[in-house]
């Protein structure tokens, strides 16, 4: 044999030895192949990590926020609000207790009809001492068309109330000031990392059916819409001590002589009230409540002197 041939033998097995080290080594890239077929997976370009597969469902470009629950430090939480609130309260459907407390909550339900956000500090003046762990602030129906007085007074409930995580709804937009309203509410979480957002304005918006004729008032169905809606932002109250289970807490905030609570009646019978500021009241087209009024009752206010301040539906 040639020495140019011998060469040439030495050659193909060099080859040959090298081709099958490499098969040997890489394990993704079968020594044999059918005809017309690839390989079922192959190492991305530059890289000997395989592609990370992408996602198979539906995305959404809001993360679910972390419930309340989970950064508690027990389970007493107060919840300050108007008469939207008021009428899931024990003394009218109770839709709010029998959301909250099977989750391990003690709630206070501090709400009564015809409040402005002020009312909000006037509950914490009396109650912040009493303990909380958590927090829940659904006021702003009633408002004066002041957008810095209302940042002002939410500012300062949330500033007495931190760091306990604080929950606060955004309001049913029954008119365009309400806008501001939900711009501030919206705007917290930003500046203070333990909020977190209810959408309540855009639900009542989605579904007509939760409010009354006024669009403001809660239906049967609105009242257990707007606790599931709460009990979902809380989610389940830190693992209670066997001496402080789930309980429907009293209140000393139960005066709705202001104006009806509910959204259901029967046809043409009474009307909801508009009130400005100072309490002035008119009777407008609506309807009047027909649950169970509250144990004790204020004589309602007289009649005020009409006023030129343009009234707001009130809660």
């Amino acid at each position: 044999m040639s020495a140019r041939r011998v060469t040439l033998l030495l050659c193909c097995v060099v080859s040959l030895t090298a081709c099958g080290s490499r098969a040997a080594t890489d394990a993704s890239v079968p020594l044999t192949l059918p005809v017309g077929e690839l390989p079922s997976s192959l190492p991305p370009s530059g890289s000997g990590d395989p592609v990370a597969p992408g996602p198979t469902g539906p995305t959404t470009t809001l993360a679910r926020q972390e419930q309340a629950g989970a950064r508690a430090k027990g389970n007493r939480v107060i919840l300050l609000g108007d008469s939207v609130t008021a009428s899931t309260s024990q003394r009218y459907s109770n839709d709010m207790c029998k959301a909250l407390v099977p989750l391990g909550w003690r709630a206070e339900v501090d709400a009564e009809s015809g409040r402005f956000i002020e009312f909000g500090n006037k509950v914490l003046d009396a109650r912040l001492a009493a303990g909380w762990d958590a927090a829940v602030v659904l006021l702003g129906n009633n408002y004066v068309e002041n957008q810095e007085n209302y940042r002002k007074q939410l500012e300062r409930i949330i500033t007495r109330l931190s760091p306990r995580p604080i929950v606060l709804l955004t309001v049913t937009e029954i008119r365009a000031s309400r806008q501001q309203v939900n711009a501030v509410i919206r705007s917290m979480p930003k500046l203070h990392p333990n909020v977190q957002i209810v959408e309540w304005a855009q639900t009542t918006r989605n579904d007509p059916g939760l409010t009354g004729p006024d669009h403001l008032h809660l239906t049967t169905r609105g009242r257990a819409a707007l606790a599931s809606s709460v009990a979902d932002a809380l989610g389940a109250a830190p693992t209670p001590a066997t001496n402080s289970p789930g309980k429907c807490l009293p209140t000393n905030y139960t005066d709705d002589s202001m104006m009806p609570v509910t959204g259901t009646s029967a046809p043409g019978t009474g009307g909801t009230t508009e009130t400005t500021h100072k309490g002035t009241t008119t009777t407008v087209a609506g309807d009047t409540s027909t649950t169970k009024p509250p144990p004790t009752t204020k004589p309602p206010p007289s009649t005020a002197p009409a006023t030129t301040a343009a009234p707001t539906t009130a809660a």
